[in-house]
């Protein structure tokens, strides 16, 4: 029997432009280093892992941005053994108390809805500082804002604030929908494309989080 045919290999001259550094760009990256795939990361702020964001006080680390992954990710799962890497149960025990939007404290609720949920030890950002460290620094670029791209003849070009331009095979925006609405395109996308991307919602867009540290 004739062997079965593989699926064709990416050529090492095809270039992939990411555009966001946050946890999803980086997992990209990532899969294309290991695909021996070249690829540029850009990510406009002036570091990586979007939304995901640890602070660190008195070698204690808290998550300001997501903190918890699930038994129904197994990739998250993966990733966090690839790179060696703790993770520990939320703890679930005793009650909740907060303070609702009539200023009414709130008493006795319990932690039930993120029981079952996994922590990294060090917080979120160890991940993403995992995955940076893995990946080659040559490829990697913070401070780095899109304005604009462009389809061509051959593939994208891609427009910087500070006037440069990339090029590239294909581009991934790896960042949300409604961020990416606000890029100009050139052809220009129609108008439904534009509202529909300035319309999803991003979850937890509309949250925030502030942290309070007590002596006692």
């Amino acid at each position: 029997m004739p062997p079965t045919p593989r699926a064709p290999h990416l050529h090492k001259t095809d270039r992939t432009l990411i555009i966001g550094g946050g946890l999803s760009g980086l997992a990209l990256a990532d899969m294309l280093h290991s695909d021996d795939t070249d690829f540029p990361l850009l990510e406009a702020r002036a570091r990586f892992g979007g939304r995901i964001h640890t602070l660190t006080h008195h070698n204690a680390s808290y998550d300001m941005g997501p903190a918890w992954f699930w038994p129904a990710q197994p990739r998250m799962a993966a990733m966090v053994a690839r790179f060696g890497l703790g993770r520990f149960d939320q703890y679930a025990q005793g009650d909740l108390t907060f303070e609702d939007e009539t200023q009414q404290v709130q008493r006795g609720r319990g932690f039930s809805s993120m029981e079952g949920s996994w922590r990294i030890d060090g917080g979120f950002t160890a991940l993403t500082h995992a995955i940076v460290d893995h990946l080659p620094q040559d490829r990697l670029r913070l401070n780095a804002t899109v304005t604009a791209l462009d389809q061509t003849a051959t593939g994208v070009t891609a427009h910087l604030q500070n006037g440069e331009t990339l090029t590239a095979t294909r581009a991934v925006l790896a960042m949300p929908p409604r961020i990416c609405a606000t890029l100009a395109f050139a052809p220009a996308l129609p108008p439904a494309a534009i509202t529909a991307m300035a319309t999803v919602p991003t979850w937890m867009a509309g949250q925030a989080k502030a942290l309070a540290l007590y002596p006692t």
